[in-house]
């Protein structure tokens, strides 16, 4: 089996007209969730907004890998509500992969559709 190494910030799945605070809530709730508390040293933003498949997703941006690994790790046992997309190399090829109620499918990058500046 191959190493996945995640190359970029992750995405959460929103809706098409949900605020950034909104957003900062939801993942403080996901992030309370994992670590039992709000880490005092953690700094993420919302970021770029996207689409995929007529759904709305929203960049995660956070310097704190074990984050997005922590978040990636709850979609992949089917505790989060809102699907997960994440980017990573695989043996040198760039990969794309969806995860949705503990699901986790490779999709084609082309599908993922940039909606404009956040």
């Amino acid at each position: 089996m191959s190493a996945k190494s995640i190359s970029s910030h992750i995405l959460l799945e929103s809706s098409f007209d949900e605020g950034d605070e909104q957003f900062k809530d939801v993942v403080e709730k996901i992030v309370v969730d994992i670590y039992g508390h709000r880490p005092d040293w953690l700094k993420f933003s919302p970021g770029k907004r996207f689409a995929r498949g007529g759904v709305a997703f929203r960049e995660f941006v956070c310097m704190a890998g074990s984050v997005a690994l922590g978040i990636i790790f709850r979609a992949n046992r089917g505790e989060l509500a809102r699907a997960v997309i994440y980017r990573a190399d695989v043996d040198g090829v760039e990969r794309t992969y969806e995860i949705r109620a503990g699901h986790e499918t490779e999709f084609c990058p082309d599908d993922l559709k940039a909606l404009g500046a956040s």
